[in-house]
């Protein structure tokens, strides 16, 4: 979903659902094998959880988390709210089981009977191909996505009004819900206090109303595309599409942890435990003020704060995601200000080193070096040439390479001589001599000849002087 293969030096190798970005059918196959595994989480550690059941302790006291639910929904339970069949629980464990084989089937049915991308594949099936950057396409999927969900909040409905009720916290029974409360002011008045629903009919109530609303709007978005401003103000990419899911997982997470934490009839304390306090410190936690179990916590205390540190951690992927969607890269961030530190430094060729290393090592190995705390660090004392470590160093003279082997400016030299040596040498020197020097000669000819003279002027001096043209001078 991140990156196209041909982006694909944009992403980490982590980043595996790059390879999805174009490729909408293997983007369903990801999602359908997803809720497979989903489902074969829920199924096998419902079976787990049954396997360790003791019916001599209370459910909240034995670490469990789906028991309670099934519990809290009226499956297996009797009229007076006490477990009388785990075999129900058995089946449900078992058909979540079915369920995960079943998409898995439509998971491989996908990868192997259509192609890669949706654009060609047959008609019906093509019209559920997508690009980011298409919100009409984008407003059809989600439409379909809200009618599901609507239809599961209806499922609840369904069970509290036909199919043996749900479990009374308060009157510690199982019941059908046969009056559902669907007066708007009454459930509109629950916007300020969400998490104190105490009444069956006003829980089933307010999913009915979720229901329609889901359906409503499921509707209207695979029928009215995006508006311009919509457009304007939401980035339509796939970093900020999962920046708005994961925002919404976020918020559905903190929402039930809050409802676990503080509501005791979704969550009743006979199967749950007691409602719990939020510590909101530099660490937010749910505990219990009274401690119900001398050792470990009850249910209510392991799934508030699972939810709650769950949605958190969606919030700060969906926080990432967003910041990507707008165009803003926190490791160019860092890369910045890696060369500015760099840059910066007195010496940028060698960022922080310690003194102990002998071996020169590159800035991007010791971009994370501590400076050696010292009053006078080795490489501010002066120090001969042969002796010092790294180069350039401060307060030590780079190497001149007009001062070597004792001369003060030399032009050229074959070898090094430890006598004068001139650049011109005399034709009146013998072979053997100039062999020595430079290490050539040639017998069949002198190496330098006399210039001859222009003129026959008389010189003015008394001895003619050698041609010489550069004589080096030593220190």
């Amino acid at each position: 979903m991140y990156a196209s293969s041909k982006t694909q030096e944009r992403y980490p190798w982590w980043a595996g659902n790059a390879r999805f970005i174009n490729l909408s059918n293997t983007f369903i196959v990801a999602h359908v094998a997803q809720a497979a595994l989903i489902m074969l989480w829920a199924g096998a550690f419902t079976l787990f959880e049954l396997a360790v059941f003791s019916p001599d302790a209370p459910l909240f006291t034995q670490g469990l988390i789906l028991l309670p639910h099934l519990a809290t929904e009226g499956w297996g339970l009797g009229s007076d709210g006490t477990i009388v069949d785990t075999g129900v629980w058995f089946s449900i464990g078992a058909i979540h089981l079915v369920a995960a084989v079943v998409l898995a089937g439509g998971a491989y049915f996908h990868y192997t009977q259509l192609p890669a991308s949706l654009a060609i594949a047959p008609k019906r099936a093509a019209k559920f191909d997508l690009e980011w950057q298409d919100a009409g396409k984008l407003g059809l999927i989600l439409g379909h996505h809200l009618i599901f969900l609507g239809f599961g909040a209806l499922l609840l409905v369904a069970k509290a009004q036909s199919f043996g009720g749900l479990y009374d916290a308060y009157s510690e029974s199982v019941r059908l819900v046969t009056a559902p409360t669907l007066d708007p002011a009454v459930i509109w008045d629950y916007r300020t206090h969400l998490f104190d629903v105490r009444s069956l009919e006003d829980l089933v109530g307010g999913h009915i109303y979720v229901a329609g609303l889901l359906f409503v709007g499921g509707i209207w978005h695979i029928l009215v595309p995006p508006f311009r401003w919509v457009k304007r103000f939401f980035f339509f990419s796939g970093d900020g599409i999962l920046a708005y899911s994961l925002f919404g997982i976020a918020i559905a997470g903190f929402a039930a942890s809050y409802y676990c934490g503080f509501d005791s009839l979704a969550y009743p304390e006979k199967f749950y435990g007691p409602t719990l306090e939020l510590k909101s410190s530099f660490l937010p936690r749910y505990f219990e003020a009274q401690p119900t179990l001398l050792d470990g916590y009850t249910s209510r205390v392991w799934l508030a704060n699972a939810h709650f540190y769950l949605a958190f951690f969606f919030l700060q992927g969906g926080l990432w995601h967003f910041q990507r969607a707008a165009g803003f890269d926190i490791s160019s961030v860092l890369e910045n200000w890696k060369q500015n530190q760099i840059a910066a430094s007195d010496n940028p060729t060698l960022a922080y080193q310690h003194s102990e290393l002998l071996q020169p090592r590159s800035a991007a190995a010791l971009r994370y070096g501590i400076p050696e705390a010292k009053a006078k660090p080795w490489f501010k004392i002066e120090q001969p040439d042969e002796d010092h470590f790294y180069r350039p160093v401060q307060r030590i003279s780079r190497p001149d390479l007009t001062a070597i082997n004792g001369l003060e400016k030399t032009l050229y030299q074959t070898t090094y001589q430890f006598r004068k040596n001139t650049f011109y040498q005399s034709a009146k020197r013998d072979k053997s001599e100039v062999k020595a020097l430079f290490g050539y000669a040639n017998a069949s000819e002198r190496l330098y000849e006399q210039p001859e003279k222009l003129v026959t002027k008389p010189s003015a001096y008394s001895q003619p002087i050698e041609t010489v043209v550069y004589e080096p001078k030593p220190r």
